[in-house]
């Protein structure tokens, strides 16, 4: 019998990513990681964002479905093959969502991965133009964010003026992300979210 063991433990690759995000347009339809978690920024006080332009954010398919013990979480979608990436949705019952992986750290040195909607089912560009802008804002200084509303999107605005310096964990990104979405990275159909998500038994 194969083993799918590998193909069911998907791991982010950055460059993947970056091949993801270019086939987008063509779609059609401190030194210790642990408690990184993905948050929303507007409860984290001051922030600023790793990267130096928003290029360097990598932008990825999400989706959020339930686990085995009924809570709904968001997995990452990884698939370099288009036709395979389209199965995947599918079998997602089309709910996926494209998302900023933005790597932040606030003034008390709290790390925390925020993921912005850059393109929902409704292809709204305020999501997206908003998000940039904090990215943006972000990668050049302190700032606060917070979710307005869906006409408004992100609000964000700079801190007032500061020397403070972040102190970044020594991990790298991949790895970061690695560990924030272990085994909740989607690329294969074999995965046990997507067959618990069909009626399968996973």
């Amino acid at each position: 019998m194969e083993d799918t063991t590998q193909k069911r433990t998907g791991r982010f690759n950055k460059d993947l990513a970056k091949k993801i995000e270019d086939q987008i347009a063509d779609y059609e339809g401190p030194a210790d990681s642990q408690g990184v978690e993905i948050k929303s920024p507007g409860k984290m006080f001051w922030f600023t964002i790793a990267g130096d332009n928003y290029n360097d954010i990598p932008k990825v398919w999400t989706v959020k479905l339930f686990d085995p013990d009924g809570e709904e979480i968001e997995y990452l979608i990884l698939a370099d093959d288009i036709s395979l990436r389209d199965r995947i949705f599918e079998k997602c019952d089309n709910k996926q969502n494209l998302k900023a992986l933005v790597r932040c750290i606030n003034w008390f040195g709290t790390e925390f991965l925020w993921i912005p909607s850059i393109r929902t089912r409704g292809n709204s560009k305020i999501s997206q133009q908003s998000a940039k802008r904090a990215i943006e804002l972000g990668q050049n200084g302190w700032i606060k964010a917070q979710w307005k509303n869906n006409s408004v999107g992100w609000v964000s605005w700079c801190h007032p003026g500061t020397e403070k310096i972040a102190d970044w964990s020594k991990i790298n990104e991949e790895d970061l992300i690695n560990q924030i979405f272990d085994n909740r990275i989607i690329n294969s159909l074999d995965h046990e979210a997507l067959i618990r998500n069909v009626g399968g038994k996973a």
